[in-house]
């Protein structure tokens, strides 16, 4: 069973839109080494933020739905989470994590990488998974 992942909205939004060590992360979601957790209101706020930060990438969008539709499980969230009080839609990623029972959370975000855990769920950089996995 691959590990289970909740990715944060920057972190899938630089992979689909740059590459690099985030889209590498991508690329492991669609070989299945990864099994890419979301929630309906993690899929909104990306496509919120994608259409409002990068109006003339159509297909990018198109690619991201069809990415989450085809490779990822949703989960509903059951338990409200409101630890991180500085930026609350964060707090949607851990609830996401809760209910996925994810292996991992990965975020570029800093109020989330400063809790370094969340109920024995670490919250690393993209580049700190890739390390982590690789082993």
């Amino acid at each position: 069973m691959p590990p289970r992942l909740v990715a944060d909205t920057n972190v899938i939004l630089s992979g689909l839109v740059f590459g690099g060590t985030p889209g590498r992360l991508l690329e492991l979601v669609r070989e299945g080494e990864v099994l890419l957790v979301t929630s309906a209101p993690l899929q909104s706020e990306l496509e919120r933020v994608l259409q409002r930060k990068f109006p003339d990438l159509p297909d990018t969008t198109c690619e991201l739905q069809a990415l989450l539709r085809k490779l990822a499980l949703p989960v509903i969230p059951q338990e409200v989470v409101t630890i991180i009080s500085a930026d609350p839609s964060d707090n949607r990623v851990l609830e996401c994590a809760l209910a996925g029972k994810a292996d991992a959370i990965v975020s570029g975000d800093r109020h989330l990488l400063a809790l370094k855990t969340f109920r024995h769920i670490p919250i690393l950089t993209p580049h700190a998974f890739l390390e982590t996995f690789r082993r």
